[in-house]
């Protein structure tokens, strides 16, 4: 008898436990969709901003060695595998690879750049020479005219030494959105308050930021393929890379905020307000 309430006891707690599990499970996807659904104008420009250079870096990233085999190579990957035109295209993706070696060491450099911001003063003369925003437009406006270039040239040592313009958009992608982010909760009006249930937590503004990442990359995987086609070669992704990213260093330019407003009775700062007003 001690055996069969012991063994109830027991299955009654685990029962309890699935039901709060499952209660607390429905609240987090509620407060989930609440915290998105309420996100501050200057999150959306941001995660905007960062959906429009993953966009254009996925397009090139995806695409650089058959561009490399088709356009500057002249090569043809349908061709048959004894044939010139074949040979010329793998020689092509062969020298593409040693182009994404570049833009890895491109990265890595650049990256190494923002890593001396850490010590105060460095940080104290970068920012005297350079605001977040400038870096922000330099990065994509780099990467802009390094894939429209590219396109442009059938120089093999042009083509590659463009490559290290895509470093310089990589690094700043998995740097500046997520330092402006903590500048944003700097702001109690941006943080929001627990008293009255509206405080959001950092953990999910950086996961709406990451998100940004994997809808690029599903954007590009859906529509290269019909776009290759249309164009007729690589040379229509490269296109497309260098027009988004034009188009994410004006929305970075006009429409991010890089300062929120202070509080009422302080005077604002120079980059309080984007140029333009939010969409």
């Amino acid at each position: 008898m001690k055996v069969a309430n012991i063994l109830l006891n027991g299955v009654r707690y685990e029962s309890d436990l699935g039901e709060n599990a499952q209660a607390q499970s429905q609240m987090s996807m509620k407060l989930l969709c609440v915290a998105i659904y309420r996100m501050p104008p200057s999150l959306r420009s941001l995660c905007t901003n960062h959906f429009l250079g993953w966009l254009s870096f996925e397009g090139m990233l995806l695409f650089y060695t058959d561009f490399m085999g088709e356009v500057v190579f002249e090569g043809d990957p349908k061709a048959p595998h004894d044939s010139e035109a074949y040979q010329r295209y793998n020689a092509g993706v062969s020298m593409g690879c040693w182009g994404m070696c570049i833009y890895a060491f491109s990265a890595a450099f650049y990256s190494a750049f923002f890593s001396l911001t850490c010590f105060p003063a460095i940080l104290e003369k970068l920012e005297e020479r350079f605001s977040l925003r400038s870096l922000y437009f330099f990065a994509y406006l780099a990467f802009g005219l390094g894939t429209g270039l590219a396109t442009l040239s059938t120089n093999l040592y042009v083509v590659l030494s463009l490559c290290v313009t895509y470093g310089v958009l990589f690094s700043s992608l998995c740097t500046l959105p997520y330092s402006l982010l903590c500048e944003y909760y700097q702001s109690p009006q941006f943080c929001g308050s627990s008293e009255d249930g509206t405080r959001r937590g950092k953990g999910v503004d950086i996961s709406l930021l990451s998100c940004q990442y994997f809808l690029a990359q599903i954007l590009v995987s859906v529509a290269m393929g019909p776009l290759t086609s249309l164009v007729g070669g690589a040379q229509g992704v490269m296109y497309f890379s260098s027009l988004m990213s034009f188009v994410g260093c004006l929305y970075s330019s006009l429409c991010v905020v890089y300062h929120l407003p202070p509080p009422e009775g302080e005077p604002p700062e120079s980059e309080t307000q984007p140029l333009l007003v939010h969409i």
